[in-house]
């Protein structure tokens, strides 16, 4: 096992997040991170257009991550990529993620993660 390189980042560990968009009914994809040592991952759940998705990735020393994902939409479609996360804390006192992503089809950008309460999930 490789030791979580030192950083003043916050930690993810067990943390949600929702997607930063602008919709009133927060109708948005939201997940939960993980982290042990150096390995982040995480787990997308329903939202928007979002059916399921999975995060892995390698920490970095200022606490930023490099990661890979893949994502199915409720359409069917299957949307990989990579992405270049940054974690920070914002004037409320929560982690906000900034994802520097580059999908499998070229398309680039920039997309927010805003940490949230643990939500309540339906029992299957």
């Amino acid at each position: 096992m490789t030791a979580a390189p030192e950083s003043t980042a916050p930690d993810v560990d067990g943390v949600w997040f929702r997607l930063d968009v602008d919709d009133p009914a927060g109708n948005a994809p939201y997940g939960q991170y993980h982290r042990q040592d150096d390995v982040v991952w995480a787990e997308f759940y329903a939202g928007g257009t979002l059916r399921s998705g999975r995060l892995v990735g390698r920490l970095r020393a200022d606490g930023s991550f490099d990661a890979s994902y893949c994502l199915l939409t409720r359409s069917g479609e299957l949307i990989s990529g990579r992405c270049h996360s940054i974690p920070e804390i914002d004037a409320q006192g929560n982690i906000v993620i900034s994802d520097h992503f580059e999908r499998a089809d070229g398309t680039r950008g920039v997309s927010r993660i805003r940490q949230i309460p643990e939500p309540m999930r339906e029992a299957s």
